[in-house]
């Protein structure tokens, strides 16, 4: 299992003295664990970067040099527990003082709150479970050809959170809260790097 030793709030605009332990307390919402999509047994299902490909082939990205996976199997996460994971890292940023949903009037990076989002729900699977397997929460880094809700097709790369679920890869902008099915997502054939 990937190290999961990762302090995010060094790389978060704003909060960087509160890895001093002389700074500011910052107080942490509990780390989300998510629910996991089950298989026919009622277990947890597992998925192996081989299907990880397949499911990115069939959401529209094409080739497999932009796709690197840390681990070799995953467990899937059930999509009921977007709602979730989306609720927590927007606290999670209020609590070091970021707002969220105005993080894109700023100098705006993605992988940033996509690494938050993995390195808290993989923290959260270790704790609460005995699972070995990590949870498929990662970044997907593209260029915006065309328009997604509120995001302009401006040809400016972008990062989101990409997770994948039963119903197929999702895509998820925090500060705006828009998600999509990777099929379904207008810039799936514009993905420069995928990483789990």
């Amino acid at each position: 299992m990937r190290c999961l030793v990762s302090f995010w709030l060094a790389l978060l605009p704003g909060v960087a003295g509160a890895a001093d332990p002389r700074g500011p307390a910052i107080t942490m919402p509990d780390f989300p664990l998510p629910k996991f999509a089950t298989d026919r047994y009622g277990q947890a299902e597992e998925i192996g970067v081989i299907r990880l490909l397949r499911e990115l082939h069939r959401g529209g990205v094409r080739g497999s040099g932009n796709f690197e996976a840390a681990d070799s199997d995953y467990v899937v996460v059930s999509s009921d527990s977007l709602g979730l994971l989306s609720a927590w890292l927007e606290a999670a940023c209020k609590s070091g003082g970021i707002q969220l949903p105005l993080a894109r009037l700023r100098p705006y990076d993605g992988t940033v709150y996509a690494s938050l989002l993995e390195t808290a729900t993989n923290i959260a699977a270790a704790r609460h479970t005995q699972r070995t397997l990590a949870v498929p929460v990662g970044v997907m880094i593209c260029t915006r050809r065309k328009p997604w809700g509120t995001l302009p097709g401006d040809g400016e790369r972008d990062a989101y959170v990409i997770i994948a679920t039963e119903r197929g890869f999702v895509v998820f902008d925090p500060p705006t809260r828009q998600s999509a099915l990777l099929a379904d997502y207008p810039n799936n054939s514009e993905v420069l790097k995928i990483r789990l």
